[in-house]
């Protein structure tokens, strides 16, 4: 068996092998896309266990942008971690991790980091490869009635500049978090996952405080990325983007300590953590998940993270 880099092996087997486990369209025209709009991925992309050209398995390798204590450092994430159904409990996985740890390594990466869910069998083996669940990712649950209230705040879609004016207010307000609050500009995940209808602005006294992302569906009003001035109550934000949006339900997506006590204090059912995981891994001996906690103030309420910024 050998392991190759996405260049080297067939395209149809790493669509195949993508599908399979995934379902998700692997191919190489969406590869090339992620190539030229994303600078995070490593240049060999992603690694592939191969046998008689037969892909077996695949791990992909990103750089990820973070900003801890002592200034801006990349750190590792690891993607599309995948087995063939046929050759699952082979190790293929634990020996494409190896690797992709090792490059990480030799490109002077101290943590290696991953999103995932606690319930998918993947979990247990991440946290065999020493990645620990940070166990920030939350969520809050409430009726439409309890979500809306008074508010001096004003949400409005951001139209075809939502892009545009989401970078620009992230650029404002993240300098003053640790984490993920720094990215390559344009940042394409956005423009890959997110519609800009699904942008809206949020203002108080007609000043830009924040944004979040928001879509209805199923009559669950869905709101995540919620970034804001410091000085901006989460429950008047959300108030906000309720106030133009009706539906029955509203989930909000937390993962600051002060923003959950405030929705628990308005009413809402909060899950934290809920079944959503942000691991992290030390690559080296001298640290711990421990000190990746300090360094980048994960757990507190100066640590930004979105389901966006993760692998």
């Amino acid at each position: 068996m050998r392991i190759l880099e996405y260049d080297q092996v067939d395209p149809l087997g790493v669509l195949q092998i993508s599908l399979l486990s995934l379902d998700f369209a692997h191919t190489p025209q969406r590869a090339a896309q992620i190539r030229q709009t994303d600078p995070r991925p490593f240049p060999f992309f992603a690694l592939y266990a191969v046998e008689k050209e037969q892909v077996l398995g695949q791990v992909g390798v990103f750089r990820l942008p973070m900003i801890s204590t002592q200034g801006r450092e990349d750190v590792g994430g690891v993607w599309a971690v995948s087995t063939h159904p046929r050759y699952t409990g082979n190790g293929i996985a634990t020996m494409l991790l190896d690797e992709a740890h090792h490059r990480m390594r030799q490109a002077g990466l101290r943590f290696s980091t991953l999103g995932t869910n606690r319930y998918r069998s993947a979990y247990k083996l991440y946290q065999k490869h020493g990645y620990e669940d940070m166990q920030v990712l939350g969520s809050a649950l409430a009726r439409w009635e309890t979500a809306h209230r008074p508010t001096r705040m004003v949400a409005h879609s951001a139209g075809p500049e939502g892009y545009h004016l989401a970078e620009k207010i992230f650029n404002d307000y993240s300098p003053d978090y640790l984490g993920f609050s720094w990215r390559h500009t344009p940042f394409a995940p956005m423009r890959d996952k997110v519609s800009p209808e699904d942008i809206w602005l949020l203002c108080a006294n007609k000043r830009p405080v924040g944004y979040a992302l928001a879509h209805l569906h199923k009559e669950i009003l869905h709101i995540s990325n919620v970034l804001l001035d410091r000085d901006i109550d989460i429950v008047e934000a959300v108030a906000a983007v309720v106030a133009e949006v009706k539906s029955t339900y509203v989930k909000v997506n937390v993962t600051r300590p002060v923003e959950i006590a405030r929705l628990q204090r308005a009413g809402f059912r909060v899950a934290h953590p809920d079944y959503n995981a942000f691991m992290l891994k030390s690559l080296v001996s001298n640290l711990t998940p421990t000190d990746a906690r300090q360094l980048y103030g994960i757990g507190s309420d100066d640590f930004l993270v979105s389901w966006l910024d993760l692998t």
